[in-house]
């Protein structure tokens, strides 16, 4: 019944992206993005708003087009949306007239149309009870809290098995301790699977927690600055360990320099 997940490949390569404007002239989100992803791998985007950061992930899924480059999932170039793609947003996205059993059966489209009806209530019922709402599969979206729906999102997402997760600041929205638990029950459930995983956040403290790699967009038009490895072990699970090391700390400061410094507006000269 599981799908042996082996995690994809992803490689963005010389991808930019722009908007038409009137008379002739683009907007230039993103210019000359270069990016390797290995399978099982876990890499977060970082960098100021406007730099293309959702973007970027929304071409990767195949929502939006690119205008020059290429990106390719598991050696197949991106045209639509990729197979065993999980996808989680900023917003959880739940059909409010749907129960919470039937939002996450959503999630496995075209990979449930061969699945008889025992088999789908068993992966759903799996990943129910992985992200701890199996006594909520009843309810309805609006008799959730916003972590709660969350945690749907992600068992939507994750209940295809799939082989690349992408996710857009989906605990942005959050209470700080609410945020925090979440961290770390997908630090654990990432730590069990092989599944390749994309996060965009502005949290950098966020970043180095769940990442294997950082990487650090320049404002718009957004390109790769640095790619920040995170050469803390893994699994991790406790925030409050990373709270307390001295590597965590090193890896947080230098990561917000880098965004800081691109965004710090040049002073006037002084009036003599």
């Amino acid at each position: 019944m599981t799908h042996a997940t082996t995690g994809a490949t992803v490689v963005v390569s010389r991808v930019g992206k722009r908007y038409s404007r009137r008379r002739g002239s683009a907007n230039v989100t993103l210019r000359n993005v270069n990016l390797e992803i290995a399978s099982g791998e876990f890499v977060s985007l970082v960098g100021a708003s406007g730099c293309g950061k959702t973007t970027l992930i929304r071409m990767i899924a195949g929502l939006a087009p690119y205008s020059a480059g290429s990106i390719t999932v598991d050696g197949t170039v991106v045209r639509g949306v990729p197979k065993r793609l999980g996808f989680v947003f900023q917003d959880a996205a739940l059909m409010p007239w749907r129960t919470l059993r039937d939002n996450v059966v959503m999630g496995l489209n075209e990979t449930g149309a061969d699945l008889d009806r025992r088999t789908v209530q068993a992966k759903v019922a799996e990943k129910l009870a992985l992200v701890g709402l199996t006594e909520y599969a009843d309810y309805y979206p609006r008799q959730l809290s916003g972590g709660m729906k969350q945690r749907a999102g992600l068992a939507r997402a994750l209940v295809s098995e799939p082989d690349l997760l992408l996710m857009d600041e989906p605990f942005g929205a959050l209470d700080a301790f609410t945020r925090l638990r979440l961290q770390e029950e997908l630090a654990a459930i990432v730590a069990g699977s092989n599944t390749t995983t994309v996060f965009v956040t502005h949290d950098v403290d966020e970043a180095v927690f769940l990442s294997d790699r950082i990487v650090v967009l320049t404002p718009s038009p957004g390109t790769v600055k640095e790619i920040v490895p995170v050469d803390l072990p893994k699994p991790r699970l406790r925030r409050q360990g990373l709270l307390d090391n001295r590597r965590a700390a090193e890896l947080r400061d230098h990561v917000l320099r880098l965004v800081i410094e691109d965004n710090v507006p040049s002073r006037p000269l002084a009036k003599t």
